[in-house]
C-alpha cells in the first residue's frame, strides 16, 4: 500500500518546533485537537466528503482516527481508545503506524467497515501554515489492490445490477487484474439466473441503485456473502453510462465490445466503472476494454451444485483439500491458478470451443518436453495481472517494476516454446504475447535489482538513468566522507580523544563532548544541546555540510521519485499488451496443468457430442481416487440418455459407494466441457446444459427452514428447471418427513423426471421405487454389491445392474460403534418389522402399462378414502395443500389400525 511519506526539509530537521509539525508527540496532537482550529476544520471537511467511511487521517508517521471513527476502529481493530483536547474540544482518538496500515484496513473490511485515506498532497517544507490534505482513495471490498487483503488464486469482483424493461444487467470488475465484463439477460434482479452468475463470481460487493429498497431483494444479494453498496441511479443509466465507457476506452461506439443494443449491461457497466473512478480518484487506468458474455454459452453449476460436488472447497472444514480444484491445480502462475477456477465454474457447451481445449491439452499431454519447458519457465513470474494494476493505479512500490522487469524477462523462452505448437489455443496464445522489450531494457537500466521498500526515501534508480541524480550522488558522497573524517580531525585539533560526531532525527550531525573535556573545546564550537553526560555543539563549517548534505537527500528522493512516475508512465501505457500477456500466460499454464495431471492420472480425452448420451467406460472419483493412492480406487462404468435410459436408480448400503458413483458422473462431465481429459478408461459425454444436484440436506436456520424444506426447495428448482440436456443428481428424497410421505414424494419425483427424460441419477433406500423399471421405459436399476458373512459386510464399491432390497443400516450402526445391546435390539426390530411387512407398497399398472398407481394400505373400491383421492382436484391443487390431504388420509389410515 503505496500512500505517500511526509518530506521533511534540511530546516525542518535542525529544527525542534518544524519537526513537530513532521512527526507525531503528544503535544502536538494535544494542541492540534484542542486549539488549532485550522487542523480541526481540514479534518471535519474531509470527514464530510465521506462520511459513511472511516477516516484515517495521516499524521507523520500515524494514521489517526477521530470521533465516533476512533471509537469504532479501536473495539475492530482492539487498539487503546485515548483522547485530545478539554471540554467542548475533547476529541475520541486512536491510530496505527502508517507503515502496517494494510493489516488494520483488512482488518476494517472484514468487519463491513469502507475506509477513506487523507494523505497529505504538499511538501511540508513548501508548505505555508498547514500542510493540505485530501482524500486520496477509499477502500472497499470489491476494490482493493493490495495483495495481503486479497486471495492469490481467486478474482476479487465488484459486480453491478441493474433492471431494465425485463431485463437484468451484469457487470463484473475486478480491478486487481483489470478484468471487466458484463451481461444481460431475462429476469429479475433476485431471479435464478442472476444468483447463479453470482454464485460463480462470490464478488464481494455488489452495487445496486438506490431505488432498490425491497427488503426481500436486498436480503437476497446480502445472502450471497457480498457488500450491499447502494448507488445513485443516474449512475446505472445506459445513455450515461453509455458515454462514460466509450470515454473510458477511448472509443465512438461500444458495438466493438459486443454491446450493441444491450442496454442493461450498458448501465451496469457504467455504474461499475463510475463507482471504481471514484474510490480510486482517477479514470481507472488498468481497465482498456471490456468483454461481453451470454450466459447460455456456458453450463449452469450453481452454488449448491459447487458446494455438493465440493469443486473449489470442502464440504467438512471448507478448505481446498479433496476437492476437484485441488486435483487440477498443477498451474505454477497466480494468473493460471485463477484462470482454472474461472474454466471449472464456467464450462463450455460450444463443442467447438470444447474440442479446441482439448487439442491444447492432448497436444501438451504428448509432448512433455514443450509441456515441461513451459512449465519451468513460468514457474518464477510473477503476478502479472496485479503488478500491471498496482502499477496503473500508482500503488506500487519499486520492488513491483523489478518483478516485473524479470518476468517480462522470461517471456521470450515461453513464446519460443510455444512456437511450435500447432493446437489453436497455443498458437492464439504464442501470438499475443508481446515481448515489450523497450519497457523491459528501460526497466533493467532504470531500477535497481533490490529497491527499498518504500518510494519516496530513494535507493531505487541506478546509477547511469539521470546525469542530474548522479551529480546529487556524487555531492552527497563527497560531503558524507568529509563528515566522516570529521571525528579523527576534531581530536586531533581539540586532543579529546573521547570526542565523537553523531546524526539523528531531531537535532542532525553534532560534535559530543564529555563534562569532564568541556574546558578544552574550541571558540568555533557552538552549543546545541546538553546531555546527562556531556554536551553536543556544532561548528559553522559542519552547520554548512550538514546543509548541504540534507538538501541532496530531499533533492534526490524528490528526483528518484519523479523518476519513478515517470516509469510507472511508461507501464501505464503498456497496460493492454500487459493484459494480453498475462491472460495467454494463464490460459497456457491451465492448459500445461490440465495436460501434466492427465498424464500423471492416467486420464483419457473424451469425445464431445451434441447428443444426450453420457457413457463412461470405468469412471473414476478424481479427487478420492487422488486421496486413496495408486489402484486403490474401485472404477465404475455409466450408460445413460439418448433414447436408452433416462433415470438410473440407484440402491445399496450406506458406505457402499452410492454417492461417490453419482459424484464421480457429475465431475466427469464437467471436467469434460470445461476442456480437461477425464478420470476414465473411455467417455462418450453429451453436452451438459446444467448440473443438479440434491445431496443431503441440513436445516437453514437463517431463513427458518427445516432439513425437509430445504430438500424440497431444491427437489422443486430441479424439477422446474431441468430440460433433457440437463444432468440431475439426487442422493435420496423423503428422508426428512414419515415412510409414507417419503416413498410418495420419492416415487412422485422420479415419475416427474421420466416424463421429462432428463439424465438423472437416483439414489434411494426406498426400495420400491426399484419397481419403476418394470413399468416405465428409460428406467434401470444398478446397485452397489455388499458381501456378508453371518453378522460381518464387506463393501465391494462395485456397481451392478438390478435393484436391492437390503440397506445393511444395522450393520453399518455396528461399524460405527454403536453400543451392541443397541445393535442387538435394532435388529429384533427389524425382524419384527419384516415380518409383519410395515413399509410394504403395492403396484398396479394401468390397462396401458405407463399410468402407476400406489397403494399404502389394502383399500376397497367403495372405501371413502378412495372417493375422496379421486375427487381431488389436482390441476388446482398446491403443492402444499397436497402434502396436507395426503397426512390426513395417512393419520385416517393409522387410526384404522389402531
Amino acid at each position: 500500500m503505496v500512500w505517500g511519506w511526509k518530506h521533511i526539509s534540511a530546516d525542518q530537521r535542525k529544527d525542534p518546533e518544524h519537526l513537530k509539525a513532521s512527526y507525531r508527540t503528544s503535544d502536538e496532537l494535544g494542541t492540534t485537537m484542542s486549539t488549532s482550529t485550522p487542523m480541526k476544520r481540514q479534518y471535519s471537511e474531509l470527514k464530510k466528503q465521506y462520511p459513511d467511511c472511516l477516516l484515517m487521517f495521516r499524521l507523520g508517521d500515524f494514521f489517526e482516527l477521530f470521533n465516533e471513527d476512533a471509537k469504532t476502529a479501536s473495539h475492530v481493530l482492539d487498539i487503546v481508545l485515548t483522547s485530545r483536547g478539554e471540554g467542548v474540544d475533547k476529541w475520541p482518538m486512536c491510530g496505527v503506524p502508517f507503515h502496517a496500515a494494510e493489516g488494520y484496513v483488512a482488518k476494517l473490511l472484514q468487519a463491513g467497515y469502507t475506509v477513506a485515506i487523507a494523505e497529505q498532497v504538499e511538501d511540508p517544507a513548501k508548505a505555508k501554515g498547514l500542510v493540505k490534505r485530501d482524500i486520496v482513495r477509499v477502500i472497499t471490498p470489491g476494490t482493493v489492490l493490495e495483495p495481503s487483503m486479497l486471495q492469490e488464486t481467486a478474482n476479487n469482483f465488484l459486480v453491478a445490477l441493474v433492471e431494465h424493461e425485463g431485463k437484468v444487467g451484469l457487470a463484473a470488475v475486478d480491478v486487481s487484474t483489470g478484468e471487466f465484463i458484463a451481461t444481460q439477460f431475462e429476469g429479475t434482479m433476485t431471479g435464478e439466473k442472476t444468483l447463479n452468475e453470482l454464485a460463480r463470481l462470490t464478488p464481494s460487493e455488489i452495487l445496486i441503485p438506490e431505488s432498490v429498497s425491497r427488503k426481500a431483494e436486498k436480503s437476497a444479494l446480502e445472502n450471497t456473502g457480498a457488500r450491499l453498496t447502494p448507488r445513485n441511479d443516474l449512475d446505472f443509466s445506459s445513455s450515461s453510462a453509455d458515454e462514460r465507457l466509450r470515454e473510458q476506452f477511448h472509443v465512438s461506439t461500444l458495438e466493438g465490445y459486443g454491446l450493441r443494443d444491450l442496454k442493461a449491461a450498458i448501465g451496469a457497466a457504467g455504474a461499475v466503472l463510475a463507482y471504481v473512478q471514484e474510490v480510486h480518484r482517477t479514470n481507472a487506468p488498468t481497465l482498456t476494454g471490456i468483454r461481453s458474455f451470454t450466459v447460455e454459452d456456458f453450463m449452469v453449476v450453481d452454488s449448491i451444485t459447487q458446494r455438493n460436488l465440493e469443486l473449489v472447497r470442502n464440504a467438512r472444514d471448507g478448505t481446498l483439500r479433496g476437492t476437484l480444484l485441488s486435483v487440477l491445480s498443477a498451474t505454477v502462475t497466480s494468473m493460471g491458478k485463477r484462470k482454472l477456477k474461472q474454466w471449472m465454474l464456467q464450462p463450455l457447451r460450444n463443442p467447438h470451443e470444447i474440442e479446441m481445449r482439448l487439442d491444447s491439452v492432448d497436444e501438451l499431454a504428448r509432448n512433455g518436453l514443450v509441456r515441461q519447458g513451459l512449465i519451468d519457465s513460468f514457474r518464477q513470474l510473477g503476478d502479472l495481472e496485479r503488478m500491471t494494476s498496482r502499477i496503473a493505479f500508482g500503488a506500487a512500490t519499486a520492488k513491483d517494476l523489478v518483478t516485473l522487469k524479470d518476468t517480462l524477462g522470461r517471456l521470450p523462452s515461453a513464446k519460443k516454446a510455444l512456437e511450435d505448437c500447432s493446437s489453436q489455443v497455443l498458437k492464439t496464445a504464442a501470438e499475443s504475447i508481446d515481448l515489450l522489450s523497450d519497457l523491459r531494457a528501460t526497466l533493467q537500466s532504470a531500477v535497481v535489482d533490490d529497491p527499498p521498500a518504500t518510494i519516496r526515501e530513494g535507493g531505487m534508480i541506478c546509477q547511469g538513468y539521470s546525469k542530474e541524480l548522479d551529480d546529487l550522488k556524487a555531492s552527497i558522497s563527497s560531503d558524507k566522507k568529509w563528515i566522516a573524517s570529521l571525528q579523527e580531525r576534531e581530536r586531533r585539533r581539540t586532543g579529546i580523544r573521547t570526542l565523537k560526531v553523531g546524526y539523528n532525527k531531531v537535532f542532525g550531525y553534532y560534535i559530543e563532548v564529555s563534562h569532564a573535556n568541556l574546558s578544552m573545546i574550541p571558540d568555533d564550537y557552538e552549543r546545541k544541546q546538553t546531555l546527562t553526560g556531556g554536551e553536543r555543539f556544532i561548528t559553522p563549517e559542519l552547520k554548512e555540510k550538514e546543509a548541504s548534505v540534507l538538501s541532496c537527500e530531499d533533492r534526490i528522493n524528490e528526483l528518484e521519485y519523479e523518476i519513478y512516475e515517470g516509469l510507472r508512465s511508461k507501464v501505464q501505457v503498456h497496460t493492454s499488451a500487459l493484459h494480453r500477456d498475462s491472460d495467454a500466460i494463464a490460459v497456457v499454464d491451465v492448459v500445461a496443468a490440465l495436460a501434466d495431471v492427465a498424464v500423471k492420472r492416467r486420464y483419457v480425452r473424451p469425445r464431445i457430442s451434441t447428443s444426450t448420451r453420457i457413457k463412461i467406460t470405468n469412471g473414476r472419483h478424481p479427487a478420492l481416487e487422488m486421496m486413496l493412492g495408486p489402484n486403490e480406487f474401485v472404477p465404475n462404468s455409466l450408460d445413460i440418455g439418448e433414447g436408452g435410459t433416462t433415470l438410473l436408480i440407484v440402491t445399496g448400503p450406506n458406505m457402499a459407494g452410492k454417492s461417490t458413483y453419482m459424484r464421480q458422473a457429475a465431475l466427469i462431465v464437467l471436467m469434460a466441457q470445461m476442456g480437461s481429459f477425464v478420470p476414465a478408461k473411455d467417455a462418450d459425454i453429451g453436452l451438459v446444459d446444467r448440473i443438479f444436484t440434491r445431496v443431503g440436506a441440513f436445516d437453514d436456520l437463517t431463513a427458518r427452514q427445516s432439513t425437509f424444506m430445504v430438500e424440497m426447495i431444491e427437489t422443486a428448482n430441479i424439477l422446474n428447471n431441468a430440460t433433457e440436456k440437463s444432468l440431475v443428481i439426487l442422493d435420496e428424497i423423503g428422508r426428512g418427513t414419515s415412510t409414507f410421505d417419503g416413498m410418495a414424494l420419492a416415487w412422485a419425483v422420479a415419475e416427474q423426471i421420466v416424463m421429462m427424460r432428463t439424465r438423472t441419477l437416483f439414489a434411494t433406500h426406498f426400495h420400491q421405487l426399484t419397481e419403476m423399471a418394470k413399468l416405465y421405459h428409460g428406467v434401470k436399476n444398478v446397485h452397489t454389491l455388499a458381501r456378508e458373512s453371518g453378522d460381518v459386510i464387506v463393501f465391494l464399491h462395485k456397481v451392478a445392474e438390478g435393484g436391492t432390497d437390503r440397506s445393511y443400516g444395522v450393520h453399518v450402526a455396528a461399524l460405527a460403534g454403536v453400543p451392541e445391546p443397541v445393535v442387538k435390539r435394532a435388529k429384533e426390530m427389524l425382524l419384527r418389522l419384516e415380518r409383519e411387512n410395515v413399509v410394504e407398497l403395492g403396484f398396479r399398472a394401468d390397462a396401458s402399462g405407463e399410468a402407476l398407481q400406489t397403494s399404502l394400505e389394502p383399500l376397497t373400491v367403495d372405501d371413502p378414502l378412495i372417493e375422496r383421492i379421486l375427487n381431488m382436484d389436482l390441476e388446482r391443487t398446491t403443492p402444499l395443500d397436497a402434502l396436507t390431504r395426503l397426512k390426513d388420509i395417512q393419520e385416517e389410515i393409522r387410526q384404522r389400525k389402531t
